[in-house]
């Protein structure tokens, strides 16, 4: 099963975009601050992509974009909200292959900042040259891009609207891509992953990962736990829960494998949302702080943050045993600090 997943991996149409592997790296510091029933800390540094400002979304756009150039693209649409990272990567790799790109971006109510529209994320997208949509607290940004698709046929033009997050079928091979590149990492250090910690947004990321350890908890008997911390919250119109599953079975189902993919490998957690998607809180605030000081990264405030601040929680609650290996999925997203800046000063 596992070299099956591999071999559809390396045989599906992709577009190179990134330089593999990113950096996998011990947090002993962040350990050391936690205390001696800390298990052993590692973080795989998916933040340090090189198109935009980094981030894993760019694993999912070289297969998805392999599909868009197939079908003859000329123009790319993609959503999310201001301060998204999804789309400044994709502004990125549109840039990068020399294709048009138009983003709709939703405003935040009450707004984040002062000035949430001018800074972060958004302000790289302009630099990198998408023509920019910004639409209305609670407007229908799908609905938006159907539109302006049909407005582009018309002139000629061959749009290809990238759905939320990538997470499609060909994105989940960029998260599989991921999942195994990781392992190969751990193994050169002498171990298997006891658990993985990633962020759930649009969670397609969380689902490719959750493929990936039932694959291995079926083939090899080895179970690696997949906790996922949502940061969405009960803004969404669909539950975490319902958005992962969705995509794993819909990814097991594409990789032709027996069975379903089921959650047995899955710990899934609401708990640090906070106030709700891109609002800040103090308990993300100190995660990020934390971890910067201890390691000299520093995770955005969205997500990789949130997840930070549901980590912390797990280790100071003594989850994991002093001898296992835990590591964490640093997706990216930095930019959307300077929109918070406010909050951090």
């Amino acid at each position: 099963m596992i070299e099956h997943i591999r071999q559809r991996i390396a045989h599906a149409p992709r577009i190179p975009l990134g330089v593999w592997p990113t950096p996998f790296m011990a947090m002993d510091h962040l350990r050391e601050t936690i205390g001696s029933s800390c298990p052993r800390l590692w973080v795989k540094r998916e933040d340090l992509t090189p198109l935009g400002a980094g981030g894993n979304k760019v694993r999912k756009l070289e297969f998805v974009l392999a599909r868009a150039m197939a079908e003859g693209a000329d123009v790319l649409l993609n959503t999310g909200e201001v301060q998204s990272n999804q789309v400044v990567q994709t502004a990125a790799a549109a840039a990068h292959l020399g294709i048009p790109c138009e983003l709709f971006l939703g405003c935040m109510d009450p707004p984040l900042s002062e000035d949430e529209k001018d800074t972060g994320n958004i302000l790289l997208c302009r630099i990198l040259g998408a023509r920019i949509h910004l639409l209305p607290p609670g407007e229908d940004r799908a609905a938006a891009m159907r539109t302006r698709a049909e407005e582009l046929k018309k002139e000629g033009r061959h749009p290809y609207i990238i759905p939320r997050g990538s997470s499609t079928q060909e994105g989940s091979l960029g998260s599989l891509s991921c999942f195994f590149e990781l392992l190969e990492q751990a193994v050169e250090h002498d171990f298997v992953p006891d658990a993985i910690v990633v962020t759930v947004g649009s969670s397609g990321t969380t689902a490719g990962f959750l493929v990936g350890a039932q694959a291995m908890r079926r083939t090899m008997n080895r179970k690696i736990g997949i906790w996922a911390f949502d940061v969405f919250g009960s803004e969404y119109p669909v539950s975490a829960h319902d958005r992962i599953m969705s995509h794993a079975e819909e990814s097991w189902r594409s990789l032709e494998l027996p069975g379903n993919c089921g959650e047995d490998s899955l710990h899934l957690s609401g708990e640090f949302v906070g106030p709700g998607y891109c609002r800040p809180y103090q308990g993300m605030l100190d995660a990020v702080r934390l971890v910067a000081g201890a390691e000299g990264f520093v995770a955005d405030p969205n997500y990789t943050g949130k997840c930070l601040a549901g980590l912390l929680h797990l280790l100071r609650s003594g989850v994991f045993r002093p001898d296992q290996n835990i590591v964490y999925l640093h997706s990216g997203g930095l930019p959307a600090l300077f929109a918070m800046h406010r909050y951090f000063n």
